[in-house]
């Protein structure tokens, strides 16, 4: 291995976590082209090295070549003083100004930086606002060949549609929402949650459970390794994503890889990674209000009368945007890695060369 394809990860994936997942499937992305990838900076020869979130690394050894900090997002003091104020719950602590100083900090110190999705970068321009060039959009992926539709999903019956939640379900009123719309809808459907709940979230479920009117009609799996999610996702008609000012969740790209259209709300990134492959409805109060959940109930109806439609282009959207090859390909460059020479170029510099696969 030659040392000008290594670059380190830090700090080094090891939980369960979203952006842990992710992280692990770049490591194995890149290891896969040829890279190697450090679980640790403090080596002999300077590499490059990509940061998750805000992390700082501890003083000593030798500095980076090059910092590429891949950074979600920050708090919102308004928002979080607001929501606060109407539900009781996660409201603004000083622990958030020094976690967004932290961020700051990360932001001015790096030489590249990574935003998941336009809205996390408008945000996190108010703490910092990098130089044109010095940074780039990069969505979350997925590997599309794990992560892909049944054979038959474009023409399988919907009676009754199956609308699904899937992810860390953690304080109100995320699974109060997602209950509510579900039942808006003109035909009882049935619901599968997949993931972990917090104690408020579990006592959702369970008072949705006691209704006589879901009997039967949920089904709740708790967390589950990533690659058997994809078996979940499958059984789904729709994802319904009720989180507002969610960065890039990863459950939203494979939902779309797996051909599953998503009902969102407008205001965050998740919006962006969804584009026609689902709907995004509007809630400018970001309070989880009336016209969110009426809004989000008919873009279901709108999603299932046209399944086979927004099927295709919930699947169309994970291959033009959202592979994790073309993300690794993105990062690597960000790290100062050239871009990669496909096999078509190749043949074309040297024709005497056949092309391989």
């Amino acid at each position: 291995m030659t040392p000008s394809k290594s670059f380190t990860v830090m700090p080094w994936p090891r939980a369960r976590g979203g952006p842990q997942v992710l992280l692990s499937r770049f490591i194995r992305t890149a290891r896969q082209q040829g890279y190697w990838v450090w679980p640790s900076w403090f080596i002999p020869r300077r590499q490059p090295a990509l940061f998750l979130g805000n992390y700082q690394p501890e003083k000593g050894g030798e500095a980076p070549r090059r910092r590429v900090y891949r950074i979600a997002g920050m708090y919102i003091e308004d928002h979080f003083r607001r929501f606060g104020d109407l539900f009781g719950d996660r409201c603004w602590r000083p622990d958030f100004v020094a976690a967004n100083e932290k961020t700051r900090q990360a932001l001015m110190q790096a030489d590249f930086v990574i935003y998941q999705s336009g809205w996390s970068k408008r945000q996190l321009d108010t703490l910092y606002q990098r130089p044109e060039g010095s940074w780039e959009i990069i969505p979350n992926a997925v590997p599309i060949d794990l992560f892909t539709p049944l054979p038959d999903a474009l023409h399988r019956a919907v009676q009754p549609p199956v609308i699904g939640t899937v992810g860390a379900a953690r304080g109100r009123p995320r699974l109060e929402v997602f209950f509510d719309v579900a039942r808006r809808l003109p035909v009882r459907p049935r619901l599968l949650l997949v993931g972990s709940l917090d104690g408020y979230c579990k006592a959702t479920l369970a008072k949705a459970m006691a209704d006589p009117y879901w009997h039967h009609a949920i089904q709740y799996v708790p967390s589950v390794p990533p690659h058997r999610l994809v078996g979940y996702y499958q059984q789904m008609d729709c994802l319904l994503h009720t989180v507002i000012g969610d960065t890039c969740p990863n459950v939203v790209v494979e939902a779309l890889a797996c051909g599953v259209p998503v009902v969102c709300p407008l205001e965050g990134g998740t919006a962006e990674l969804v584009g026609s492959g689902g709907l995004a409805i509007a809630d400018p109060e970001m309070l989880y209000g009336e016209p969110l959940r009426a809004g989000m109930a008919n873009a279901i109806e709108t999603v299932l009368a046209n399944l086979p439609h927004y099927r295709q282009m919930a699947r169309q959207q994970a291959e033009n945007n959202h592979s994790m090859a073309k993300m690794t390909d993105r990062y690597l460059q960000a790290l100062g890695f050239p871009a990669p020479v496909k096999a078509a170029v190749a043949a074309q510099a040297n024709p005497r060369r056949p092309l391989e696969g």
